[in-house]
């Protein structure tokens, strides 16, 4: 089908796509509002794409306000502090809705950011129509196009709970037709524009979108254009094109690749280890072809189309000469979805993530629009008919068989559509149907898809959106209200770990209340940070999310300066307390009807807060840092400070108290660590500590740490994984006098086995204790953004001033485990309180937190290093007494430089790293692009004039 550029006077398409949005806007969106939901996803849409949206406005407007002190580049409250422009430019600065937000007031910004979600769509399918408009394709076959392109799993997903991934479904045709526009011989300029706004937009998604630009032009040019088209030129405009916007983009696109390559997210495992998929995928993965509903997102494999595009996909191959390029690019989708290190190429070298599935939507809507016109015009011939009819019927059978395997019958409506659609095809093709009606059909198992998705009774996605005014409550309860009552000025605050205030569980942002909460999650994370806190062996630590709440760890929190955390009575781990924290208030308690506690929100102080910055005359080597044990280096944090110096007194590091320890089973057998066969899920261990009665009283309050290390788990194969849960269920059968049926057990557990995807190598370790149970979680390979290799961690299992003699382990899964373990108790003595002191002695004073700088002042009787909590970047400067000086790294992650004795006044200030020369390298380019317009416009006008004086002479004659 022709590709055609010819002007089209008739626009009335898009007033009717706009009353067709509609219809399809109200069977997204209406049940979530009917339903008394918001359109707040209570994961990254609470965490971040509103609260930042909020955020950036109000930065945006104190910078139009205060043009003379330039744009903030550094926030002191956001987790440790960050760097501003990377966590901005990652989901807002590029965003051109994120603007729309300044046109309304602050109190209506929540309602604001919900209409935004609703524009978005609306331009999804907008971009589409105007995509659709350069075939031959009449208004309600391009009508149905649009809706395909909108309703799908993919994006009914994702315009809700990650909405920068809608912009791509916007661009993606926009690239296309001007790519086909310069392939044709037309201008440069528009796929140059088209570019710029790709590249602003989200660099993670400017590089799927790119690949998918470069893979549409090679197939375009190596089916269609081969030696048709002159080679060089269009060379040419394409460099023009791409590498001016690159260059025109540099001011975001330098600073962020800068943040991206320090960030947690840098050596990741390939593809997660992966050369192939588990067996579910392979076996589900057509499934997902019709499914409305896919939730699952199999390694972001989410397909889910209306049914029409089944019998539209096999004429699309029956007739694979007159659409090449839209059958070589599915083929070749199809291909990719089964390799893992596809994905991986396309999700920058990472996990094995197929987000970049966002590229088939379009040939796969204009599939529908294909076969749509020719069952239309009636050009179906007969035997393709039978092969449409023949190919779904096996189609229907892999899908019943399907529904019988995992119980589920969700497929109801979509394969009750498919048939409907298959019948109505037949009888519109034979001239027994009007076209209308197929049309109207297609638009009715679009609005089921979206009205089942929506709908939160199915215990779906639509389940976890925020109700209306949730987030309002959340913003103002988030710490039971006891926020208000602190002091200002500048300290960090944390809260117990998984103890929440308010009903969501996945907050571990604040962007809302102005404190300074360690905890922080956003895409792009400070790669020492996340250093520091695996060096700390810190249980919580995640690639998005590094510190979370330092498992409630005494020492790590008072080095981090948490002078306040907040805890819940009643909920998880709220006898769990970092040791030196005091209650200092309480909410009002919430009693149910049998007066038991139910809520009440607490607030605690320590006096063992560390400063912002401190000087310490007492070193550790970076050498002798990296032999200890991760308990050791959180208690020498107190001791000295990891830097490499040799001028200076090496520190004498002490306080941690190794117990001897045991692993026995039940019956009090000792086992062995470096090889634990785990047979019966039945089976636990005690952790036995042997300690006296005297020891336990000379090491006092003490916090007990578990270090697990070189951790292995080989899983059993699945026949033995079978074999063993037979065994297990068998004498269970037995002791309760019951029969056992082995083939049906069997069949049981081979059936889930085979859809939870086992044997994996991922498993959970869980130690528990009177005060806390801790969990080691190795992620499955199919946890794409949240997966990496665990082999350690340590366990906080609570302060006490009695230890206890045992704690309980349990590992999760059937197969063969390696470990160390080592128990430690590091008390909170007298010692560690007058180490303290003398840091908080040796802190800073005068202390002033400014836009992207600081000043404070020293004095020492002693040269030493300054010591922060400020994690460290290269954007970091220094002087002292106003002259520059170096800044170091030190403790792995955070800001410091030498001091010399005396008096002195310290100045730090931040600039964005790659900011001013991106900036530089933007301005050039624009001021060449402008002249380059400008002369280029001179000779078309030259052009012009000479056709128009060439043709008034022809005139003549």
């Amino acid at each position: 089908m022709q590709f055609s550029f010819s002007q089209k006077k008739n626009r009335a398409i898009y007033w009717k796509y706009s009353v067709f949005f509609l219809f399809l806007a109200a069977c997204v969106f209406g049940p979530y509002l009917v339903t008394g939901h918001s359109l707040i996803w209570n994961t990254d849409a609470a965490n971040q794409h509103l609260p930042l949206m909020i955020k950036y406005r109000e930065y945006m407007l104190s910078f139009f306000r205060h043009l003379s002190k330039g744009p903030a580049e550094w926030s002191w409250t956001m987790g440790l502090g960050s760097d501003l422009f990377s966590v901005f430019s990652y989901y807002t600065i590029g965003d051109v809705f994120a603007y729309l937000a300044l046109l309304f007031p602050t109190s209506h910004l929540v309602m604001a950011y919900q209409l935004i979600l609703v524009l978005r769509l609306y331009c999804v399918g907008l971009a589409f129509v105007y995509f659709a408009r350069h075939f031959a394709f009449k208004d309600g076959i391009i009508l149905a196009g649009s809706g395909v392109y909108m309703v799908n799993a993919y994006l009914l997903y994702a315009v809700l709970a990650q909405p920068m991934f809608a912009t791509t479904f916007i661009l993606f045709p926009l690239i296309v037709v001007q790519l086909e526009r310069l392939l044709q011989g037309g201008s440069q300029w528009s796929l140059f524009g088209v570019f710029v706004w790709m590249l602003v937009s989200n660099y993670y998604l400017a590089f799927v979108l790119g690949l998918g630009a470069i893979i549409y032009l090679l197939l375009r040019w190596g089916l269609t254009y081969w030696k048709k088209i002159p080679f060089w030129p269009t060379v040419g405009k394409l460099l023009f094109a791409s590498l001016g916007a690159i260059c025109l983009s540099a001011v975001l696109l330098l600073p962020e690749l800068l943040a991206v390559i320090n960030s947690t997210r840098t050596g990741s495992q390939f593809a997660n280890g992966l050369k192939l998929y588990p067996a579910y995928y392979y076996l589900l993965l057509p499934k997902e072809l019709i499914n409305g509903d896919n939730w699952k997102l199999m390694f972001w494999s989410a397909l889910g189309l209306a049914s029409i595009i089944l019998p539209a996909l096999i004429h699309l191959f029956s007739s694979w000469r007159r659409f090449r390029v839209t059958a070589a690019a599915l083929l070749l989708g199809g291909v990719m979805l089964l390799i893992p290190a596809a994905g991986a190429i396309f999700n920058g070298g990472m996990s094995a993530s197929n987000r970049w599935t966002l590229l088939l939507y379009l040939p796969f809507a204009f599939s529908v629009m294909v076969f749509l016109k020719a069952v239309s015009e009636r050009a179906l011939s007969r035997q393709e008919m039978k092969r449409i009819m023949l190919v779904s019927l096996i189609y229907l059978a892999y899908l019943v068989f399907l529904s019988f395997l995992e119980n589920d019958y969700k497929l109801f409506l979509p394969v009750i559509f498919l048939l409907l659609s298959l019948g109505a095809s037949y009888l519109v093709n034979q001239g027994q149907f009007r076209s209308r009606y197929l049309l109207l059909l297609v638009a009715a198992n679009l609005a089921f898809n979206a009205l089942y998705t929506a709908l939160p009774y199915n215990g779906n996605f639509a389940a976890s959106m925020l109700a209306r005014g949730e987030y309002e409550q959340i913003a103002e309860q988030r710490y039971g209200g006891l926020n208000h009552i602190l002091p200002g000025g500048f300290y960090r605050v944390n809260t117990v770990s998984n103890n929440q205030f308010v009903g969501q569980e996945k907050l571990w942002n604040d962007l809302t209340s102005g404190l300074a909460n360690v905890s922080s999650y956003y895409s792009i994370q400070n790669q020492y940070i996340g250093q520091f806190s695996t060096d700390m062996g810190n249980l919580q630590y995640d690639n998005n999310i590094p510190l979370h709440q330092l498992d409630d760890r005494t020492i790590l929190n008072n080095f981090l300066g948490v002078r306040y955390i907040f805890s819940q009575k009643a909920s998880t781990n709220a006898s769990k307390l970092a040791g030196n924290y005091d209650l200092i208030a309480s909410g009002e308690e919430q009693r149910d009807q049998n007066q038991q506690l139910v809520y009440q929100a607490r607030l605690y102080k320590t006096t063992e807060a560390f400063p912002l910055l401190w000087v310490s005359q007492k070193v550790i080597s970076p050498s002798r840092y990296r032999r200890l044990s991760a308990s050791q280096k959180e208690r020498a944090l107190a001791s000295g400070v990891v830097v490499k110096d040799s001028s200076l007194k090496q520190a004498k590091l002490s306080g941690v108290k190794v117990i001897k320890a045991s692993l026995v089973d039940a019956s009090g057998k000792k086992q062995s660590m470096s090889h634990l066969t785990y047979t019966s899920s039945k089976t636990s261990y005690k952790l036995k500590l042997h300690l006296t009665a005297k020891q336990r009283a000379q090491l006092g309050k003490s916090e007990l740490h578990v270090e697990f290390s070189q951790i292995s788990y080989q899983p059993f194969t699945l026949s033995k994984q079978l074999d063993a849960e037979l065994k297990q269920a068998q004498q269970q059968a037995a002791l309760t006098g019951k029969s056992f049926n082995a083939q049906a057990s069997r069949y049981k557990y081979w059936h889930y086995h085979l859809l939870a995807g086992s044997p994996d190598p991922s498993y959970k370790l869980t130690v528990t204790g009177s005060k806390a149970s801790e969990t080691i979680v190795q992620p499955s390979q199919a946890m794409t953004s949240f997966y990496r290799l665990v082999t350690g961690a340590t366990m906080n299992m609570g302060t006490y001033k009695k230890l206890p003699s045992s704690l309980t382990f349990q590992p999760s899964k059937l197969g063969t485990y390696t470990f160390k373990i080592r128990v430690v108790a590091i008390p909170l003595n007298k010692k560690y309180v007058k180490e303290v002191r003398q840091i908080q002695k040796q802190g800073v004073k005068q202390l002033k937190l400014g836009q992207n700088q600081l000043q404070g002042v020293f004095n020492s009787k002693k040269a030493g290093i300054v010591t922060s909590t400020i994690p460290y970047s290269t954007g970091w400067k220094a002087e002292i007494d106003g002259k520059p000086v170096k800044v170091l790294r030190t403790n792995t992650a955070f800001v410091g430089l030498k001091m010399p004795a005396g008096k002195h006044r310290l100045r730090l200030y931040y600039q964005t790293p790659g900011l001013r020369p991106g900036l530089l390298i933007t301005a050039v380019t624009a001021l060449l692009l402008a002249l380059y317009a400008g002369i280029d416009q001179r000779e078309r006008l030259k052009r012009f004039l000479k056709r128009k004086g060439s043709a008034k002479k022809a005139v003549k004659e």
